[in-house]
């Protein structure tokens, strides 16, 4: 008799755990890496700062374990304006002051793949997801506004948007709050290489940069 409410007590976690639909919304810090926060020359994505990632997510687990996920993944990354022009005045000893006006980096995706839901106990579990699908990484505008001697230059960059293929990859925990409710966290990766096309001073411009983005997240979601 023992055995048999034990096993029933195990199955009703079980069946919480691994009800089929799942939604979450979460939200965290994002971090540049790679070449996008780099702080090296006078490009404007050596120099974006930690921003704000945003995340919603619908997922189907067709298994206890196993499951299909679409996300969208929203990035916005600040540029270093002090940073930026401090790249300027190490350019040309010519240039006496230097200030910088910018917008930020944005980065949308839209993505769909697997996730894995590993059950520690019946109120915390391990994910996993590996996705893929189209990125679009806004390249914003910059104004530099430099003095040398005997002049004032100025330096104005175009924005560019640019689209490709990418992979993101993500492991987090969920924490069960209720029968429908549960709180998730996660830490996120996104990389690609994007070549850039705009115009500095009606000069054409074209950068390759590797743009990386590491987001920290939590949120919310709610099983169905």
């Amino acid at each position: 008799m023992l055995v048999i409410l034990t096993s029933g007590v195990k199955l009703i976690g079980q069946e919480f755990m691994y009800q089929h639909g799942l939604v979450s919304l979460s939200m965290g810090v994002a971090l540049p890496a790679y070449e996008l926060g780099s702080a090296r020359g006078i490009d404007v994505s050596a120099y974006a700062t930690t921003g704000t990632s945003l995340i919603a997510e619908g997922m189907y687990f067709y298994s206890w374990h196993a499951g299909v996920v679409v996300m969208i993944n929203y990035n916005v990354n600040p540029i270093d304006n002090n940073r930026l022009a401090k790249g300027y005045l190490d350019l040309s000893s010519a240039f006496k002051t230097a200030s910088a006006k910018t917008e930020p980096f944005r980065d949308l995706s839209i993505l769909t793949g697997m996730v894995f839901d590993i059950p520690v106990n019946d109120f915390f579990s391990v994910t996993f997801k590996m996705v893929g699908g189209l990125r679009n990484v806004y390249k914003p505008t910059a104004l530099i506004e430099t003095t040398t001697a005997f002049s004032t230059v100025n330096y104005y960059e175009t924005s560019d948007n640019q689209m490709l293929f990418a992979f993101l990859g993500s492991v987090g925990t969920r924490i069960r709050i209720n029968d429908s409710f549960n709180l998730n966290f996660a830490a996120s990766y996104i990389g690609s290489t994007f070549d850039f096309e705009y115009m500095r001073n009606n000069k054409d411009i074209y950068q390759t940069s590797h743009i990386g983005v590491l987001s920290i997240t939590g949120g919310v979601s709610y099983s169905f």
